[in-house]
């Protein structure tokens, strides 16, 4: 029988000798959405070459459920070694939390990186009687609660995108919740939805078969993937929304893990190969290191502060 004495520190030994190699072995990425939505997509970009970064595997893991809360709580409550890490969605992570009573809090995780900051659209099929923007709001206007719109999740960041353009352009709209942006964009697919809010990365393959239509980006400017797409801002409504997407690990994780994991991230996010990938997916890059990522987080959870309660969320 080992003497506590000599276990304690036996364990020190052991714990900085596995810190010290990681990673060894297989990375676990949970992502809180179905496959095929544009979190998914991204990550499997990203898992490729980050695999190549870390000499280990990095394999994608679809926790989803309750508006991602499932994936969230599965990250926050994992193993602090480094072996599972997971994407975090901007502003749904602290908005859930602040809408309702979650199965984890936001201190549970700590921000590595930031991968992608995906702007909001609002879409519709293409075989929909509305061609621009403007004959879209007209239809609103003329025919209140008729429009229906899908969105990712009730008080997710398409829920709140699509609500803050119902209150700045007077309009009422029904809105549509559902689990997860493929479950959304299927609803829209098939006829049981009129439109949709989504992210540009999450439409893009559909807009390029000829499926959907972009009517109008949440943006400042317009998009360079979609330069002929007007940003609402030009019809009279600066609304602008989209989702970063940042990978985190559990709480507790050692220092020098969560600084090889951001620097293997930051040398398979700089290489010409995966800035490739992502431009032909039209994911949209957006480094933010992980103090940018946590000072984005406390303005997301100010302006949710604000907002949540102005829109009945």
């Amino acid at each position: 029988m080992i003497s506590p004495l000599v276990y304690l520190p036996l364990r020190r030994v052991l714990e900085q000798r596995s810190v010290a190699a990681y990673p060894s072995r297989t990375v676990e990425m949970i992502v809180s959405f179905k496959e095929g939505g544009g979190t998914d997509i991204g990550a499997r970009v990203l898992a490729e070459h980050l695999s190549r970064e870390t000499g280990q595997p990095v394999v994608v893991r679809n926790v989803e459920g309750k508006d991602g809360e499932v994936g969230y709580a599965a990250l926050a409550r994992a193993r602090p070694d480094g072996y599972t890490i997971g994407f975090i969605n901007l502003p749904t992570f602290v908005s859930l939390p602040a809408q309702r009573q979650t199965s984890y809090r936001v201190g549970q995780v700590v921000p590595v990186a930031n991968y992608v900051l995906d702007p909001a659209v609002l879409v519709v099929r293409s075989d929909s009687s509305w061609d621009t923007l403007g004959e879209w709001l007209e239809y609103c206007r003329s025919n209140p609660m008729k429009m229906t719109v899908s969105n990712n999740g009730i008080a997710a960041s398409n829920h709140i995108a699509a609500a803050l353009l119902e209150q700045e352009a007077g309009l009422e709209l029904t809105h549509v919740p559902f689990g997860g942006t493929s479950d959304m964009l299927r609803a829209l697919h098939e006829g049981y939805v009129d439109a949709s809010v989504a992210k540009v990365s999450e439409v893009v393959q559909g807009v390029r078969s000829g499926e959907f239509r972009v009517l109008a980006f949440f943006t400042e400017s317009r998009h360079e993937g979609f330069p002929q797409v007007p940003t609402l801002g030009e019809a009279g409504y600066p609304v602008q929304m989209g989702s970063a997407r940042a990978i985190a690990v559990p709480a507790g994780t050692h220092p020098h893990i969560v600084s090889a994991l951001h620097d293997a991230f930051l040398r398979a996010y700089e290489h010409p190969g995966h800035q490739e990938d992502a431009r032909s997916r039209k994911i949209s890059l957006h480094y933010m290191s992980s103090e940018d990522v946590l000072e984005y987080m406390h303005n997301q959870e100010r302006f949710l502060q604000e907002t949540l309660p102005r829109l009945g969320l």
